[in-house]
């Protein structure tokens, strides 16, 4: 959510309304997903290689060590499911298909913003690690968030302008400005302290002598999430500012809403004044917007402290989750997209760095997205219903968003296993899902130990799967990424280089094994963890394994990045050998070196007749620079407009074509290459049409 304009309004008053204040020994509520976004960006960590994840838990950790020595108790709440209202669904698929842009851009060289495709399951297991109290709303979190910050009286912590708008007591801390890094000792006290600024609707409407009533007014005109912004340029508002400044219609529609009593005479008299009163569309949307802002006791409270899943998950739409996965959900042990399935059935993709010539990555993981469909969908249903069971999935189509129709399937043990129960079937069982749905034979278990199980098995899998086969300059780079990461160190490679040389291939690969892998862990979940859950953040090293495969193409021994004897070359060739056994020595033998010579320009592939050529469709963005791209976490990009007024037309004109310009294919199953024709779900699967 954000409320466009709003905070660089009030950056623009900063003296008068985010006051300094010296923060510590309080309760403080975090907005979870705002506070990865912001500071996976402030720290400047890489996206064009898929992440460095080692270095964003380093940065998180500190975070919440440098709360701890203030003594400040956090509570971090994380978004879950889409709002079963959709009332928010248009602006989603805006930033969907943003996002795709924004990867493009970064895969091109040019500047953007896309977070790494790990970094949720990063963030929720470090913080369970760390024991920071944790909840993932069922829905949207903006508004229990703020629930809860009313309810115990504290401030909220979060870049998220929306915050500005409810009537927070504790008042709200924008991250911008929580000088976290840094914390201060009181010199009279001996105590430590966190440099803040914070912000009060109280403080914020007395200066305008406004009621705190007529500021959700104010955000519901600007627009927000839900309600389109209205057109005030052409309204002459500007006479009544103070400011004189770019946000002098800002400024002039506050103080003139500043002479209403409460929000319905001011609503009444925007409309005249617009000469819209009698279109009760606009009326109605204007009152939907000034509801979001409205408080009551929520749900939060109670589960931090008692663990107490909220009445609404037992009625109305989110009664379909199954009762044993609430807790799970709620716990973020658990991840939301089975909140979309069920209750929305359909599930949205995360989009990556990539080659944007070839099929999106996640469509390697489709087959085991599949599986969990059937483990959601296919349960007490009759074999003849089971062709009608699909999931709507928002992928990509080179630069557009696509909507493709997937079809749930079931393994012959799955027909055994029943979703309301599945937490007390039987280990063996729940086991033999994954081992079905990755292709590995159960003696295997007795081979590989147990803390890398899984992590092997969904490269066993992108081995098999991926498209372009792997190399084996990208196995070994993959592996010896992993080695480092169990220790937290790194091998002696060549200095020198630019860390944004960006090979499409080796960044296509890479992401297919990421999407593989989240998926993966997503199906285990469901699954009660019947394999160890690893940790995320030792898996994959985007810088790293991306300078190994380079080191290794131009000739550097695998041996020489290694350290004789060492504990971390011990641990590699143990990875070595899981997938030796995992695949066969024939099968690596066979796979491509990856030192072969390669062009420098790639070959234009047209697998779509109906699509544009790429280099059409790359011209159509040459345009993009850092201010063109926006996320949906980020809420700088409204107040961008007012930064950069040349953005608007070329916004104004993508906004035409890139919203409705949505392809839709149905697939009963995931038949797109022939390689994947004999996966093992497929083998066994009931209701193949």
């Amino acid at each position: 959510m954000g409320v466009k304009g709003l905070r660089g309004f009030i950056e623009s008053r900063m003296k008068t309304d985010l006051r300094s204040c010296a923060f510590r020994d309080k309760r403080l509520i975090i907005d979870g997903c705002n506070l990865y976004y912001t500071l996976y960006f402030e720290c400047k960590l890489d996206q064009i290689h898929g992440g460095d994840y080692d270095a964003f838990e380093e940065k998180i950790t500190r975070f919440f060590e440098n709360l701890r020595a203030c003594d400040i108790e956090p509570y971090v709440v994380l978004d879950g499911g889409a709002d079963h209202t959709d009332k928010k669904w248009d602006t989603l698929i805006k930033r969907k298909q943003e996002k795709i842009k924004a990867a493009f851009a970064l895969s091109v060289g040019r500047k953007a913003r896309v977070l790494p495709i790990l970094i949720e399951d990063v963030f929720r297991q470090l913080l369970q690690k760390l024991k920071v109290p944790l909840v993932q709303c069922l829905e949207e979190a903006d508004w229990e968030i703020a629930a809860l910050a009313k309810e115990w009286n504290c401030p909220v912590l979060s870049n998220d302008s929306d915050f500005y708008v409810f009537k927070l007591e504790g008042g709200f801390l924008p991250i911008t400005y929580f000088k976290w890094k840094n914390a201060k000792v009181d010199r009279h006290t001996n105590q430590k302290f966190i440099k803040a600024k914070i912000f009060t609707v109280g403080n914020f409407c007395k200066s305008f002598r406004m009621s705190p009533e007529l500021l959700p007014v104010v955000a519901a005109i600007l627009g927000n999430d839900y309600v389109k912004p209205q057109n005030i340029r052409c309204l002459g508002l500007e006479k009544y500012s103070t400011l004189g400044t770019k946000h002098a219609q800002t400024d002039g529609l506050i103080n003139w809403l500043s002479q209403f009593p409460g929000p319905e005479a001011a609503v009444s008299a925007f409309l005249k004044l617009t000469r819209k009163g009698k279109n009760p569309f606009i009326q109605e949307a204007l009152f939907k917007g000034i509801q979001e802002y409205k408080l009551i006791s929520g749900s939060l409270a109670q589960f931090f402290q008692f663990k107490t899943v909220p009445r609404a998950a037992y009625t109305g739409p989110l009664q379909v989750l199954p009762k044993w996965t609430l807790r799970h959900l709620l716990e973020g042990k658990m991840s939301s997209s089975i909140i979309d399935a069920l209750v929305h059935q359909r599930v949205s993709l995360t989009f990556q760095v990539e080659d944007f010539q070839l099929p999106c990555t996640t469509e390697t993981s489709r087959p085991i997205r599949q599986v969990i469909y059937g483990l959601l969908l296919l349960r007490d249903r009759p074999l003849a219903e089971y062709s009608k069971c699909c999931i709507e999935e928002y992928g990509r189509q080179q630069l557009k968003l696509n909507i493709e129709k997937v079809e749930a399937i079931q393994t012959m043990v799955m027909e055994r296993l029943q979703l309301e129960a599945l937490w007390k079937e039987p280990h063996n069982m729940r086991v033999q899902v994954l081992l079905d749905t990755f292709g590995v034979s159960s003696e295997l278990l007795k081979v590989i130990p147990c803390a890398l199980q899984l992590q092997m098995f969904v490269t066993q899998y992108w081995l098999v799967y991926a498209h372009p086969p792997p190399s084996q300059v990208h196995l070994w780079g993959l592996l010896l990424g992993m080695a480092y990461g169990k220790f937290s160190s790194a091998p002696q490679t060549q200095q020198g280089r630019e860390r944004s040389y960006l090979e499409p291939e080796t960044a296509h690969l890479y992401s297919q094994w990421q999407t593989c892998l989240k998926w993966s862990l997503s199906l285990n979940q469901l699954l009660c963890l019947p394999l160890s859950e690893p940790e995320v953040a030792s898996l994959y090293r985007g810088t790293l394994v991306h300078q190994v495969v380079r080191e290794l193409r131009r000739g550097i021994s695998l041996e020489s990045l290694l350290v004789r004897g060492s504990s971390t070359e011990q641990f590699f060739k143990q990875l070595k050998d899981a997938v030796v056994s995992l695949v066969g020595e024939d099968f690596i033998k066979k796979m491509r070196t990856g030192l072969e010579h390669r062009a420098a320009e790639k070959t234009q592939r047209d697998y779509n007749s109906q699509n544009q050529p790429i280099d059409e469709l790359r011209s159509d963005f040459e345009h993009l620079t850092c201010e063109d791209i926006k996320d949906c976490d980020d809420d700088d990009d409204d107040d961008d407009d007012d930064r950069n007024g040349k953005r608007k037309k070329s916004k104004a004109k993508d906004h035409k074509t890139e919203i409705h310009d949505i392809s839709c294919t149905t697939r009963s199953r995931h038949k797109a290459r022939a390689r994947n024709a004999n996966h093992p779900s497929k083998k066994t699967m009931r209701g193949d049409v």
